[in-house]
């Protein structure tokens, strides 16, 4: 199969594209090794999540506490059946967690659709050394294996709209990988494009890297908003087809809005995307091109980081590019 370069102009083969110098760094099938979640910095046990609990919220002890799910941050025990415990199992995800403690209550006051904000707080000890949160439950699946009915689309237009039109405070969190500009990691993308080929195909390729290399050149404007910063459909808890919760702040910052708007084509068909637009509001032509350019900028990544661990969160990376980047029809 030849791999159509567009930014390069010529059909290349494998061989070319490891020789070129300065473009790649190295080949994308080299680059794409299978990912697999990272090693703990800290064992996170049943134990340890009692103990935490007995030493600064002994009230919650009486109830059952047990294991929920593990992921790549944090570990989560349901605590009783209103309650969850997330214990960071990272130093990274610590830093995540103290920016939802600082930030959720306030935004979960105004957002029109249930955000985990820290009921309680819990602190650092001599035997755990990060903060961790005790949060409100919220019974569901991840939308990515509950698909949301296409009414849902104006709830997180809504939504969205309401976020957006918050006013930051003076001195928000910093993310460098969210709300900026996608220009500025040109080459990791060329890499994801070049990994994601033999599946998307040669059409879709070339054309989505002509996309993404034309939206890199798009101005950012001086106005950054809130935004979520990871607004994906493992980031959605979904009861028969509805939002029920968005979850997962750890990456919440300012900066381009159009990073959040990338959820549209993550987690709808494009039949829904006018029920969106007409709750969140007409956007002008640069923005929508940056929105699309981030929905395929997160469909790359969710391919390139999940095809060996996660199949069905690769396949949604890219039916998320198909979405964004659609092909002419005949």
């Amino acid at each position: 199969m030849r791999l159509l370069f567009v930014g390069i102009g010529v059909p290349l083969s494998r061989h070319h594209i490891g020789a070129l110098p300065g473009r790649l760094y190295k080949p994308a099938w080299v680059a794409s090794l299978p990912v697999t979640p990272p090693p703990a910095d800290i064992h996170v046990d049943l134990a340890l999540a009692k103990r935490l609990l007995a030493s600064q919220h002994p009230d919650l002890v009486a109830q059952d506490v047990r294991i929920a799910a593990e992921g790549w941050d944090n570990v989560i025990f349901r605590v009783g059946e209103e309650l969850a415990l997330r214990i960071p199992r990272r130093e990274m995800a610590a830093k995540l967690i103290e920016h939802e403690q600082q930030w959720l209550p306030e935004l979960a006051a105004e957002l029109p659709i249930p955000i985990p904000a820290a009921v309680r707080i819990g602190r650092p000890t001599e035997y755990f050394p990060y903060a961790w949160s005790v949060v409100p439950w919220v019974g569901g699946t991840m939308a990515l294996h509950d698909a949301l009915h296409s009414s849902q689309a104006a709830r997180l237009g809504s939504f969205l709209k309401v976020l957006h039109q918050l006013v930051p405070p003076p001195d928000p969190p910093v993310n460098p990988y969210r709300g900026g500009s996608l220009g500025e990691r040109r080459e990791l993308y060329a890499r994801r494009v070049e990994a994601a080929a033999e599946t998307l195909g040669e059409e879709h390729t070339s054309a989505t890297w002509r996309f993404l290399d034309d939206a890199f050149r798009i101005a950012i404007p001086d106005a950054p908003s809130w935004i979520h910063g990871d607004l994906h459909s493992k980031n959605v808890i979904a009861r028969d087809g509805r939002i029920a919760s968005v979850i997962d702040w750890g990456d919440i910052c300012t900066g381009d809005r159009a990073t959040d708007l990338a959820s549209l084509w993550i987690m709808f068909e494009p039949r829904a995307h006018d029920i969106f637009w007409s709750s969140y509001g007409d956007v002008e032509d640069d923005l929508m091109a940056r929105a699309r350019a981030w929905a395929v900028a997160f469909g790359l990544m969710l391919y390139d980081s999940h095809h060996e661990s996660d199949p069905a969160f690769a396949r949604a990376g890219i039916t998320t590019i198909q979405r964004a980047v659609p092909l002419p029809s005949n």
